[in-house]
C-alpha cells in the first residue's frame, strides 16, 4: 500500500512553507522523533536534513540488521505550484548494511477553505532480496510514524 496522508493546518500555504523550510523547526522535529541531527543546511525553500534515526519500535525482523540507528538523509526543494500552493518531491534515502532504502513521491500544500491542505503521496523501495517487500512494509509505518509527528509540531506552532 503506498503511502498516501492528508493533513489541514489554519494557516496559508505560504505560513506552512515558512516552517517546513525553517531550521529551528526541522531541528524540533528530528527531536520529536528521538533523532540526532548531523547537518541542516537550509538555501532559501531547499532544505537537506542528515540525521541519525532511531531504530527502536522497528519490527523484530529487521532489528537485528540495522543497530540503534540509521543514518538517513532528507532533501526536499520546494516550488510555487500555483493558484498559492507549494509542491516538492519526497526524497529520503538511508543505507543498511550496503542496501538503499528509499521514500519518494511528492508533497503538496493546496489552499482550501480552512487555510492549507498538506498531501503526502509516495512508496518506499528497500534494495534487498528476499525481504524487501516487508522492509517496505515496515518503511510506510515509519514514514506514517514521522507525518504524525511533524503534523503535532506544525499544529502547535501554526495555533
Amino acid at each position: 500500500m503506498p503511502i498516501d496522508s492528508t493533513s489541514s493546518y489554519p494557516a496559508t500555504p505560504d505560513a506552512v512553507l515558512a516552517l517546513l523550510t525553517d531550521e529551528q523547526f526541522l531541528r524540533d522535529r528530528a527531536a520529536a522523533l528521538g533523532a540526532q541531527v548531523q547537518e541542516v543546511t537550509v538555501a532559501g525553500t531547499s532544505t537537506t536534513t542528515r540525521l541519525a534515526a532511531p531504530t527502536a519500535g522497528i519490527p523484530p525482523v529487521f532489528a537485528r540488521f540495522v543497530g540503534s540507528s540509521v543514518a538517513v538523509v532528507e532533501r526536499s526543494d520546494w516550488s510555487p505550484d500555483g493558484a498559492g500552493g507549494h509542491r516538492s518531491e519526497l526524497d529520503v534515502r538511508a543505507e543498511v548494511f550496503g542496501r538503499v532504502v528509499q521514500v519518494t513521491g511528492e508533497r503538496r500544500l493546496v489552499p482550501d477553505p480552512t487555510g492549507t491542505r498538506s498531501t503526502v503521496t509516495g512508496d518506499a523501495t528497500v534494495d534487498a532480496p528476499l525481504i524487501g517487500r516487508q522492509a517496505e512494509g515496515a518503511v510506510r509505518e515509519l514514514v506514517a510514524v514521522v507525518l504524525r509527528k511533524e503534523d503535532e509540531l506544525l499544529r502547535r506552532r501554526l495555533g
